[in-house]
Protein backbone atom coordinates (compact mmCIF):
# COMPACT_ATOMS: atom_id res chain seq x y z
CA UNK A 1 0.00 0.00 0.00
CA UNK A 2 2.86 2.64 0.96
CA UNK A 3 4.57 1.55 -2.45
CA UNK A 4 1.71 2.31 -4.32
CA UNK A 5 0.59 5.48 -2.14
CA UNK A 6 4.67 6.98 -2.72
CA UNK A 7 3.89 5.83 -6.77
CA UNK A 8 1.16 8.00 -6.94
CA UNK A 9 2.37 10.71 -5.45
CA UNK A 10 5.60 10.52 -7.59
CA UNK A 11 3.41 9.88 -11.10
CA UNK A 12 1.71 13.27 -9.87
CA UNK A 13 4.42 15.11 -8.46
CA UNK A 14 6.50 14.14 -12.29
CA UNK A 15 2.66 15.11 -14.10
CA UNK A 16 2.88 18.69 -12.08
CA UNK A 17 6.24 18.75 -13.26
CA UNK A 18 5.57 18.42 -16.62
CA UNK A 19 2.75 20.51 -16.79
CA UNK A 20 4.78 23.75 -15.09
CA UNK A 21 7.66 23.02 -17.73
CA UNK A 22 4.92 23.07 -20.79
CA UNK A 23 3.30 26.33 -19.50
CA UNK A 24 6.78 28.27 -19.15
CA UNK A 25 7.37 26.93 -22.79
CA UNK A 26 3.79 28.13 -23.95
CA UNK A 27 4.12 31.36 -22.12
CA UNK A 28 7.45 31.95 -24.13
CA UNK A 29 5.60 30.95 -27.55
CA UNK A 30 2.62 32.66 -27.07
CA UNK A 31 3.08 36.29 -28.58
CA UNK A 32 2.19 39.61 -26.42
CA UNK A 33 -1.12 40.61 -26.71
CA UNK A 34 -0.77 43.84 -29.31
CA UNK A 35 1.43 41.92 -32.23
CA UNK A 36 -0.20 42.86 -35.37
CA UNK A 37 -1.61 40.32 -37.70
CA UNK A 38 1.70 40.43 -39.93
CA UNK A 39 3.76 38.64 -37.36
CA UNK A 40 1.41 36.39 -36.96
CA UNK A 41 1.12 35.11 -40.46
CA UNK A 42 4.92 35.28 -40.32
CA UNK A 43 4.34 32.60 -37.63
CA UNK A 44 1.86 31.11 -39.08
CA UNK A 45 1.64 31.09 -42.88
CA UNK A 46 -1.21 28.95 -43.00
CA UNK A 47 -4.07 31.55 -42.69
CA UNK A 48 -6.33 29.04 -40.65
CA UNK A 49 -9.87 28.16 -41.71
CA UNK A 50 -12.70 31.02 -41.34
CA UNK A 51 -16.06 30.46 -41.37
CA UNK A 52 -18.37 32.24 -43.31
CA UNK A 53 -18.57 35.90 -43.45
CA UNK A 54 -22.07 37.76 -43.55
CA UNK A 55 -22.34 41.07 -45.48
CA UNK A 56 -23.19 43.98 -43.45
CA UNK A 57 -26.95 45.13 -45.28
CA UNK A 58 -26.97 48.17 -42.45
CA UNK A 59 -24.15 50.22 -43.88
CA UNK A 60 -24.81 52.71 -45.67
CA UNK A 61 -24.36 53.59 -49.38
CA UNK A 62 -21.28 55.21 -50.03
CA UNK A 63 -20.87 57.79 -52.15
CA UNK A 64 -18.18 58.85 -54.41
CA UNK A 65 -16.97 62.26 -53.95
CA UNK A 66 -17.56 64.10 -57.35
CA UNK A 67 -14.06 65.01 -59.03
CA UNK A 68 -12.88 68.29 -57.91
CA UNK A 69 -12.31 70.50 -61.15
CA UNK A 70 -9.05 71.58 -61.72
CA UNK A 71 -8.23 75.03 -61.32
CA UNK A 72 -8.82 77.49 -64.36
CA UNK A 73 -6.87 80.40 -64.84
CA UNK A 74 -8.97 83.36 -63.79
CA UNK A 75 -10.61 85.11 -66.84
CA UNK A 76 -9.18 88.01 -68.59
CA UNK A 77 -11.64 91.06 -68.93
CA UNK A 78 -10.81 93.35 -71.92
CA UNK A 79 -12.08 97.10 -70.72
CA UNK A 80 -14.15 98.48 -73.01
CA UNK A 81 -12.85 101.92 -74.05
CA UNK A 82 -15.28 104.73 -73.19
CA UNK A 83 -16.52 107.23 -76.21
CA UNK A 84 -17.41 110.39 -74.85
CA UNK A 85 -19.79 112.21 -77.42
CA UNK A 86 -19.11 115.76 -77.38
CA UNK A 87 -21.43 118.30 -76.14
CA UNK A 88 -22.96 119.85 -79.09
CA UNK A 89 -22.86 123.35 -79.20
CA UNK A 90 -25.75 125.39 -78.62
CA UNK A 91 -27.23 126.01 -82.01
CA UNK A 92 -27.53 129.82 -83.06
CA UNK A 93 -31.34 130.99 -83.16
CA UNK A 94 -32.25 131.46 -86.33
CA UNK A 95 -32.03 135.15 -87.76
CA UNK A 96 -35.54 136.20 -88.76
CA UNK A 97 -35.75 135.84 -92.71
CA UNK A 98 -35.54 139.66 -94.38
CA UNK A 99 -38.52 141.05 -95.45
CA UNK A 100 -39.53 140.28 -98.91
CA UNK A 101 -38.13 142.95 -101.52
CA UNK A 102 -41.46 144.54 -102.96
CA UNK A 103 -42.77 143.19 -106.03
CA UNK A 104 -44.32 144.92 -109.21
CA UNK A 105 -46.10 143.15 -112.03
CA UNK A 106 -45.97 145.08 -115.21
CA UNK A 107 -48.81 143.91 -117.36
CA UNK A 108 -48.80 142.67 -121.10
CA UNK A 109 -49.57 145.75 -123.68
CA UNK A 110 -48.51 148.52 -121.19
CA UNK A 111 -46.70 151.16 -123.11
CA UNK A 112 -43.02 152.52 -122.42
CA UNK A 113 -42.28 155.66 -124.10
CA UNK A 114 -38.38 155.89 -124.68
CA UNK A 115 -36.35 158.56 -126.25
CA UNK A 116 -34.13 157.39 -128.22
CA UNK A 117 -30.17 158.03 -128.15
CA UNK A 118 -29.10 155.65 -130.80
CA UNK A 119 -29.33 156.71 -134.90
CA UNK A 120 -30.48 153.45 -136.67
CA UNK A 121 -31.11 152.97 -140.40
CA UNK A 122 -32.39 149.96 -142.32
CA UNK A 123 -28.99 150.25 -144.84
CA UNK A 124 -26.73 149.25 -141.87
CA UNK A 125 -28.23 148.10 -139.07
CA UNK A 126 -28.13 144.29 -138.58
CA UNK A 127 -30.12 141.88 -136.33
CA UNK A 128 -29.23 142.27 -132.70
CA UNK A 129 -27.58 145.43 -133.04
CA UNK A 130 -28.33 146.98 -129.76
CA UNK A 131 -29.25 150.74 -129.11
CA UNK A 132 -29.97 152.52 -125.68
CA UNK A 133 -32.45 155.25 -124.95
CA UNK A 134 -33.96 156.52 -122.06
CA UNK A 135 -37.55 156.59 -120.88
CA UNK A 136 -39.43 160.03 -121.42
CA UNK A 137 -42.31 158.65 -118.94
CA UNK A 138 -42.49 157.29 -115.92
CA UNK A 139 -44.41 153.83 -115.82
CA UNK A 140 -46.26 152.88 -112.45
CA UNK A 141 -48.29 150.50 -110.80
CA UNK A 142 -50.23 151.30 -107.72
CA UNK A 143 -48.23 153.71 -105.65
CA UNK A 144 -44.81 152.64 -107.21
CA UNK A 145 -42.85 153.62 -109.97
CA UNK A 146 -40.71 150.59 -111.46
CA UNK A 147 -39.56 152.44 -114.40
CA UNK A 148 -39.10 156.61 -113.58
CA UNK A 149 -38.45 158.95 -116.01
CA UNK A 150 -35.61 158.96 -116.98
CA UNK A 151 -34.33 155.42 -116.59
CA UNK A 152 -31.92 153.70 -118.93
CA UNK A 153 -33.74 151.25 -121.65
CA UNK A 154 -31.53 148.73 -123.29
CA UNK A 155 -32.57 147.23 -126.56
CA UNK A 156 -31.64 144.73 -130.11
CA UNK A 157 -32.64 145.22 -133.13
CA UNK A 158 -35.43 142.42 -134.13
CA UNK A 159 -35.44 142.27 -137.73
CA UNK A 160 -34.44 144.50 -140.59
CA UNK A 161 -34.85 144.74 -144.46
CA UNK A 162 -32.79 146.96 -146.29
CA UNK A 163 -34.66 148.69 -149.32
CA UNK A 164 -34.82 147.23 -152.87
CA UNK A 165 -35.92 148.33 -156.03
CA UNK A 166 -40.04 147.55 -156.17
CA UNK A 167 -39.84 147.25 -152.21
CA UNK A 168 -39.85 149.13 -149.13
CA UNK A 169 -37.28 148.76 -146.31
CA UNK A 170 -38.45 147.62 -143.01
CA UNK A 171 -36.87 147.88 -139.56
CA UNK A 172 -37.86 146.31 -136.07
CA UNK A 173 -36.52 147.42 -132.23
CA UNK A 174 -37.16 145.84 -129.30
CA UNK A 175 -36.76 146.59 -125.58
CA UNK A 176 -34.49 143.64 -123.76
CA UNK A 177 -34.31 145.41 -120.09
CA UNK A 178 -34.52 148.29 -118.25
CA UNK A 179 -32.12 149.79 -115.46
CA UNK A 180 -34.16 151.76 -112.78
CA UNK A 181 -33.59 152.62 -108.82
CA UNK A 182 -29.98 150.57 -109.25
CA UNK A 183 -31.12 147.25 -110.49
CA UNK A 184 -31.53 146.06 -113.97
CA UNK A 185 -34.81 144.45 -114.88
CA UNK A 186 -35.23 141.69 -117.72
CA UNK A 187 -38.22 142.98 -119.76
CA UNK A 188 -38.76 142.79 -123.38
CA UNK A 189 -41.25 144.95 -125.30
CA UNK A 190 -41.75 145.30 -129.01
CA UNK A 191 -42.19 148.72 -131.23
CA UNK A 192 -44.70 148.09 -134.41
CA UNK A 193 -42.56 147.86 -137.14
CA UNK A 194 -41.29 150.87 -139.23
CA UNK A 195 -41.85 150.40 -142.95
CA UNK A 196 -40.63 153.01 -145.85
CA UNK A 197 -43.68 155.22 -146.37
CA UNK A 198 -46.06 154.00 -143.25
CA UNK A 199 -47.82 157.07 -141.76
CA UNK A 200 -46.23 155.74 -138.04
CA UNK A 201 -42.70 156.00 -139.83
CA UNK A 202 -43.17 159.64 -140.99
CA UNK A 203 -44.43 160.67 -137.51
CA UNK A 204 -41.00 159.29 -136.08
CA UNK A 205 -39.15 161.05 -138.71
CA UNK A 206 -37.74 157.85 -140.07
CA UNK A 207 -38.27 158.31 -143.94
CA UNK A 208 -35.84 159.90 -145.88
CA UNK A 209 -36.09 160.93 -149.47
CA UNK A 210 -39.10 162.65 -151.49
CA UNK A 211 -41.12 162.16 -147.78
CA UNK A 212 -38.81 164.42 -146.47
CA UNK A 213 -39.82 166.58 -149.28
CA UNK A 214 -43.36 165.91 -148.82
CA UNK A 215 -42.79 167.38 -145.30
CA UNK A 216 -41.04 170.52 -146.20
CA UNK A 217 -44.11 171.04 -149.15
CA UNK A 218 -46.59 170.96 -145.89
CA UNK A 219 -44.49 173.35 -143.79
CA UNK A 220 -44.72 175.80 -146.55
CA UNK A 221 -48.46 175.40 -146.63
CA UNK A 222 -48.78 176.17 -142.76
CA UNK A 223 -50.13 174.63 -139.95
CA UNK A 224 -50.11 170.95 -139.25
CA UNK A 225 -52.87 170.59 -141.35
CA UNK A 226 -50.33 171.69 -143.93
CA UNK A 227 -47.74 169.07 -142.66
CA UNK A 228 -49.70 166.32 -142.86
CA UNK A 229 -50.93 167.16 -146.48
CA UNK A 230 -46.83 167.50 -147.13
CA UNK A 231 -46.50 164.24 -145.69
CA UNK A 232 -48.95 162.81 -147.47
CA UNK A 233 -47.69 163.80 -150.51
CA UNK A 234 -43.97 163.10 -149.79
CA UNK A 235 -45.32 159.25 -149.12
CA UNK A 236 -46.99 159.00 -152.53
CA UNK A 237 -44.34 160.36 -154.07
CA UNK A 238 -41.46 158.10 -152.28
CA UNK A 239 -43.96 154.83 -152.83
CA UNK A 240 -43.75 156.25 -156.89
CA UNK A 241 -40.16 156.44 -156.44
CA UNK A 242 -39.49 152.79 -154.66
CA UNK A 243 -41.15 151.07 -157.69
CA UNK A 244 -39.09 152.97 -159.67
CA UNK A 245 -35.32 152.97 -158.20
CA UNK A 246 -33.74 151.17 -155.48
CA UNK A 247 -36.27 152.59 -153.02
CA UNK A 248 -36.02 154.36 -149.52
CA UNK A 249 -33.83 153.46 -146.30
CA UNK A 250 -35.82 153.71 -143.05
CA UNK A 251 -33.88 156.19 -140.85
CA UNK A 252 -34.30 156.18 -136.78
CA UNK A 253 -32.46 159.53 -135.36
CA UNK A 254 -31.51 160.24 -132.18
CA UNK A 255 -33.80 161.72 -129.93
CA UNK A 256 -36.84 160.29 -131.77
CA UNK A 257 -39.90 159.00 -129.63
CA UNK A 258 -40.93 155.68 -130.20
CA UNK A 259 -43.44 153.16 -127.93
CA UNK A 260 -42.65 149.72 -127.49
CA UNK A 261 -45.40 147.36 -125.66
CA UNK A 262 -44.18 145.03 -123.20
CA UNK A 263 -44.75 141.58 -124.71
CA UNK A 264 -45.91 139.71 -121.55
CA UNK A 265 -46.76 140.16 -117.86
CA UNK A 266 -43.55 140.56 -116.14
CA UNK A 267 -43.00 140.33 -112.47
CA UNK A 268 -40.64 143.02 -110.90
CA UNK A 269 -38.16 142.88 -107.38
CA UNK A 270 -38.08 146.43 -106.52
Amino acid sequence: MDIRRISLRSFAALTLLLLAGCGQKAAQNTPPAGASSDSLLASSPIEPAQGQLQPQTNMPPQTTPAPTPGKQAPAVTTPTPTTTTPQEKPKAKPKPPAPEAPTATISAGTGLKVTMGTALTSETATVGQEWIGQMSEAVTVGTMAPFPAGSVVHGVVAAVKPAAKGDRATLVLRVTSIESNGKTHSITATADSLIAGSTRTRNVGAVAGSAAAGALVGNAVGGSKGALIGGLLGGAAATGVAANSKGYQVSVKEGAEMVFRVDHDTKLKL
